[in-house]
Parts: structure tokens; C-alpha cells; sequence
């Protein structure tokens, strides 16, 4: 009880609160305001789309996205605030390339027919909730599900403070969301790639701009 009432403590602290609410109710917002700005959705699958199955149970591994990335977000926070500061930045930028793309080439995503699909009651409840806030499935090329998930994998692994042992717990939960995101038809392949890439861009950047600010 002790280290649960410390936690609830450390948590009010009004930075680490603010920034993760600037990270996540920005991306919400434009997010909102693209789609009236968007028209003529591009539909974009893969050969490989077509070989993965639909794996009713990865439902509730992709349903961990929210609390997955604030916990670990926070727990960076903890233990490498510097490392946290870069992230978030590196988040926001990652989600603004996401938002322009999303505005020059919109997509759209077309599932399939999951009804004749066995699974149980509770599982089906889920993923048919989970689909209702997530209908239609627009914007999806890049993933920000798979954005935010590789971005808190890479801000563990570069901070020092952070052990192996968590590091590894980390980025297997945050591996696992990615997959999930294909195995419950949320995206496509190639969503996901192009989600690596616009996070590979986002630090590469944030990087090169903290070099540039330490030379003045």
C-alpha cells in the first residue's frame, strides 16, 4: 500500500502531467480538425495483408496502447528525465509529419468480415467496441498507435538509467501492440513500416537540433 500511495503521490507532479497532456490531447485535436479538411481516401494494403489472420485474443494486447505508454512514459520520467523531454519532443514531431501526410494522402481502411470468425462472447464485445470508436478506419498510413509505441521503445533503450531487464519487459509489451495492430485488422503492413520510418525521422531530427542549439 505503501509504494502504491508513493506512486499516486509522485504522480501529481504538475510537468510530467502537462507534457503528457500536451502529447496526447494535440495529436487529438488536429487529429479531429484534418478530417474535415480531407476527401478521395486511398486504400492501401499488401500481398502480406492477405496472409495474416485475424487473432480475436491480440484484442486485448492492442487495447493496452494508452495505458502502456503513459506508464512507461512515466517510469522514463522517473529515471531519465532528460531522455523523457526528448521523447515527448521526438512524439510530437513523429505525430506532425503523421498529420501531413495524413492531409496530402489520406487512407482508409477496408476490414474484413469477422462474424463467421469463432470467439467468445467477451472477446467479441471487445473487438466490436473497439471498432465502433475506431469507425471508419481512417488516417491510418502512418500508424500513431505503432509511432508512439516504437518512440517509447527507443526513448528506453537510449537512456542509461533504465536497466536491461526493463528495457526488455518494455519494448516486448510495446512489439507486442505493434503485431496486435495487424493481427485485429487495425492496419496494414504498411502502416506499420512507414510508422518506424516517421519515428527514425522524428529523432534523427530532434538530434540534429539539439547539436545545432549546443554549437551556439
Amino acid at each position: 500500500m505503501k509504494e502504491v500511495s508513493v506512486f499516486f503521490k509522485k504522480i501529481k507532479d504538475k510537468n510530467f502531467l502537462i507534457s503528457i497532456s500536451c502529447l496526447m490531447l494535440l495529436q487529438a485535436v488536429i487529429y479531429f480538425f484534418i478530417k474535415f479538411c480531407q476527401s478521395d481516401y486511398h486504400y492501401i494494403n499488401a500481398t502480406i495483408d492477405t496472409n495474416i489472420p485475424f487473432i480475436p485474443w491480440f484484442i486485448y494486447i492492442y487495447n493496452l496502447f494508452y495505458p502502456f505508454v503513459f506508464l512507461s512514459l512515466y517510469y522514463i520520467y522517473c529515471k531519465d528525465m532528460n531522455k523523457y523531454y526528448r521523447g515527448v519532443m521526438a512524439g510530437i514531431v513523429g505525430y506532425l509529419i503523421c498529420d501531413i501526410i495524413y492531409l496530402i494522402y489520406p487512407t482508409i481502411m477496408i476490414r474484413s468480415d469477422i462474424s463467421s470468425i469463432p470467439m467468445d462472447y467477451l472477446t467479441m464485445l471487445v473487438v466490436k467496441i473497439t471498432y465502433y470508436f475506431d469507425e471508419p478506419a481512417l488516417n491510418c498510413f502512418p500508424s500513431i498507435h505503432c509511432l508512439f509505441c516504437f518512440q517509447v521503445i527507443f526513448t528506453t533503450f537510449v537512456s542509461k538509467n533504465v536497466n536491461i531487464k526493463n528495457k526488455t519487459i518494455i519494448s516486448v509489451i510495446g512489439l507486442l501492440i505493434i503485431i496486435s495492430t495487424l493481427f485485429v485488422k487495425q492496419h496494414y503492413f504498411y502502416d506499420v513500416i512507414a510508422a518506424l520510418g516517421v519515428c527514425i525521422i522524428a529523432n534523427t531530427m530532434i538530434y540534429l537540433i539539439k547539436r545545432i542549439l549546443l554549437k551556439k
